[in-house]
């Protein structure tokens, strides 16, 4: 209805004869969508009969203004014969992007009186075809399930996504049907699931070989659902667990995060995000799967016995061992990596809060920030008198005093929330009676996007404009955040961050006095050698250079220079070669600081 895409028979026949070449069995029949194409390059490596399909990618839709919207069609793809197929294995962790271009609805091969669109509309940027997909396929699943079957899920986060199905007639675009769907609607019986993320991962009660299996997989795996065991009314009228599902992982709360699920004459099975997918299901299917269903693998795991451990060849069973070792010793050191990163999270917890939370934990954050900046006094007014609906946190230096309004918002600052500040400066003022006092409005904007993502700066000309007239001062958390790390990178000095604060209008956190010396024409070394040409501006060993790159500062030292293949302390004017204390990107931009 909306623009499947099937295999022509041409292709069909390539890679028929591509299979032939490299004996390719018959069965059982595979279908794989969205694995990578190593996990592909290894089952027909192991001479497996495989087939690859998608849900669809994820689609970039420009609708940046108010009332814009733009018609689509599924990206999805699958086998023509998908119904014959024995075994589907789905990768739900995948989120690749295509511009909306490539999925745009064409009007050129049209026939009849109306053709059929979904609709997405602003503000969504981002539209999502998988769920539609996954709904339309659900049908096919169904069916193959009432054979000998295996279908195979690697679950990643619930998403429920509405979409808007459109006609489109030669009178009107009319919208025919709104539905929601959930990512998760498989087959019929998918088990009742919530999102739920982590990484540690145990044995349920009832170990089985599927669950070592998993176990071996999990080191940096993570699962991002959790499942409810169904249940169904017995002869007595008492609501009992089904049967024909197993859990197969649990995690530390003991809820269920993998299982086997009988259905019909078939089996589905699902699992966690595993990292190596590859080398999990090549061992899955040769050493598990072949031998719980030999009817669909005619071809392999007759001679698994030989390597279930009872068999063994001379000195086979000390590397064994060893590689148990190993195992454990790895395990061991991801688990104290693991312990480190969470105190490091812990420790450094209000640069997060810094770019992701409103309210008093985002005013705590900051009030931390501005502890670590070396301010003599901060007092953090939600804290000490939190009736007082005012500035959030008072800054005074003695000389001057900072008034700091702080903000976590969904979208963007309206003039009102950049402008509450001045009422407040104006009063402090009074108070003091002295005009040392300055404003500050602080906003974590668009939290729930990446800040790399978010508009920046968010304040409009006439918001900046407005803002040095008042003589206040815009900034962002973002801002802050990514001058903690030029601080300690050396680039800038907190007490010229602590200057910034009292600035007018909008507030830049970088580098100041700086001359720049353009952008090398060459460099060598791998980097580490730029050739620069100087206009006046000296230079000489050990002095620091200020590197530009998107916007990005770092900084790096003089090794030496070089003029003519003989080396010089110092120099002016004329091209030199610079050796740098550590390699510097191409197309950055050179600087000195000004003395």
């Amino acid at each position: 209805m909306f623009g499947r895409k099937k295999q022509d028979t041409t292709e069909e026949k390539e890679v028929k004869m591509e299979k032939d070449d490299k004996s390719i069995h018959e069965s059982p029949q595979i279908c794989l969508f969205d694995l990578d194409k190593s996990v592909l390059g290894g089952f027909e490596d192991a001479s497996y009969n495989c087939s690859v399909g998608t849900l669809g990618k994820l689609v970039r839709v420009p609708n940046n203004q108010r009332n814009q919207q733009h018609f689509l069609k599924l990206n999805y793809s699958q086998p023509v014969n998908l119904h014959e197929h024995d075994i589907l294995v789905f990768n739900m962790d995948f989120y690749e992007e295509v511009d909306y271009e490539s999925t745009q609805i064409s009007l050129d091969n049209v026939t009849g009186q109306s053709t059929y669109a979904l609709l997405s509309s602003f503000p969504e940027k981002i539209f999502n075809p998988r769920a539609y997909a996954t709904r339309i396929l659900s049908k096919e699943i169904n069916d193959i399930l009432k054979k000998e079957s295996i279908v195979i899920v690697f679950a990643s986060s619930q998403e429920t996504v509405n979409y808007q199905e459109v006609e489109i007639n030669s009178y009107e675009n009319r919208i025919t049907n709104q539905t929601e769907i959930n990512n998760t609607q498989f087959y019929d019986g998918f088990p009742y699931c919530y999102n739920k993320t982590g990484k540690k991962m145990k044995s349920p009660d009832k170990d089985t070989k599927l669950t070592s299996l998993l176990l071996k997989y999990s080191v940096d795996s993570s699962y991002e659902l959790a499942f409810h065991h169904p249940t169904h009314w017995d002869n007595s009228n008492k609501q009992v667990e089904d049967n024909n599902f197993i859990p197969l992982l649990l995690n530390n709360d003991d809820e269920i995060i993998s299982f086997y699920h009988a259905h019909s004459k078939g089996a589905v099975l699902v699992f966690p995000c595993i990292k190596d997918k590859k080398s999990f299901l090549l061992e899955l299917f040769n050493n598990y799967l072949s031998e719980i269903f030999p009817n669909l693998f005619p071809y392999h795991g007759q001679f698994g016995w030989l390597d279930n451990g009872e068999y063994l060849l001379p000195g086979e069973a000390e590397l064994v061992n060893e590689r148990g070792d190993i195992e454990k010793r790895y395990i061991a050191e991801v688990e104290a990596n693991e312990k480190a990163i969470e105190e490091v999270r812990e420790r450094y917890s209000f640069l997060r809060e810094m770019i992701s939370e409103s309210g008093d934990k985002l005013v705590s954050a900051v009030e931390h920030y501005l502890n670590w900046l070396e301010f003599p006094s901060v007092l953090n007014l939600d804290e000490t008198n939190p009736d007082l609906l005012e500035e959030d946190i008072q800054v005074d230096c003695g000389d001057r005093f900072l008034v700091v309004e702080i903000k976590g918002v969904g979208g963007t600052s309206t003039d009102k929330d950049c402008s509450q500040v001045s009422k407040i400066r104006y009063r402090r003022a009074e108070q003091r009676n002295k005009f040392d006092v300055y404003g500050l409005y602080i906003v974590n904007h668009q939290r729930y996007m990446p800040p790399k993502t978010r508009n920046n700066p968010p304040f409009t000309e006439n918001q900046i404009k407005d803002a040095v007239l008042d003589k206040r001062g815009l900034l962002t958390t973002y801002d802050l955040y990514n001058a903690y790390f030029l601080i300690e990178s050396g680039v800038i000095l907190k007490n010229e961050v602590r200057d910034c604060l009292f600035e007018y209008g909008l507030i830049e956190l970088k580098p100041k006095n700086l001359v720049s010396l353009g952008v090398p024409q060459e460099y060598f070394s791998s980097g580490t050698v730029a050739i620069l040409v100087l206009d006046g501006v000296r230079l000489a060993e050990g002095m620091s250079l200020y590197i530009k790159k998107n916007d990005q500062y770092s900084k790096v030292e003089i090794i030496s220079l070089r003029v003519n293949d003989q080396d010089v302390e110092e120099l002016e004017t004329g091209e030199v070669g610079v050796k740098l204390s550590s390699p510097v990107k191409s197309k950055s931009e050179f600087f000195v600081k000004q003395v």
